[in-house]
């Protein structure tokens, strides 16, 4: 009975201003491919980036410890070095797709081997996803809130709410490169926009405001 408490404790508890995949379960860990001691430094080829992944967050703010299950893999960190790549430097610290790139466990610590096309964007300054930094053709769409209610006025509870697929936008990529030209993304700053119902990586940032960032060919329609 304590057990099962503690469980339903942890999964309310989440309250950080913070992107939500910092944590990770040693699950994870152990499944990283752990190279041999003498092994001292990775050198990306080609446009890989190796990154040095955050480390994972046992406990809730409330201190309840987390299970494994309950962990989830990182997906930002600071680059530790790159190869060829254009739009990231060593010293960077980023954030990449969730089921990107090769796990490595080097003199003990946790990294990650990635494509730059793996790098989602930039963060500067904090862990706030809210200043992130998108690269390429990336979007970064502030969500719009659930409906409460039905048009009846009938209350919804949360499973019963639609997944919203529209919000704001907040920064835009540079664009992606084609035939040695950057192509922008063909929406705006301050744009409400439609995207695609399955599309993109979510994130939590402050105060439990929802992001996703899609890429611009995800955006269906400008809504005014």
């Amino acid at each position: 009975m304590v057990a099962s408490v503690a469980m339903r404790a942890a999964v309310a508890a989440p309250a950080r201003a913070v992107l939500p995949a910092r944590r990770r379960g040693a699950l994870v860990v152990r499944a990283a491919t752990a190279l041999p001691a003498e092994v001292k430094t990775v050198t990306p080829v080609g446009d890989r980036v190796f990154v040095k992944a955050e480390e994972a967050e046992s406990k809730t703010v409330g201190g309840i410890l987390l299970p494994s299950s309950a962990q989830k893999r990182p997906t930002q960190g600071t680059v530790e070095s790159a190869g060829s790549a254009k739009a990231v430097k060593a010293g960077d610290k980023v954030v990449y797709s969730k089921y990107a790139g090769t796990e490595l466990e080097v003199q003990g610590g946790s990294y990650v081997l990635l494509k730059e096309d793996d790098v989602i964007g930039l963060l500067p300054g904090g862990d706030d996803i809210a200043k992130l930094q998108p690269l390429q053709d990336r979007v970064l769409i502030e969500v719009v809130e659930a409906a409460d209610k039905t048009s009846g006025g009938l209350l919804l509870t949360e499973g019963s709410k639609e997944k919203p697929t529209m919000g704001k936008v907040v920064a835009v990529g540079p664009g992606r490169e084609e035939e040695g030209k950057a192509v922008k993304p063909k929406v705006d700053v301050g744009a409400t926009v439609l995207y695609s119902k399955y599309s993109g990586t979510e994130f939590e940032g402050a105060n439990d405001k929802q992001y996703i960032v899609v890429r611009d060919a995800d955006i269906m329609a400008q809504l005014a």
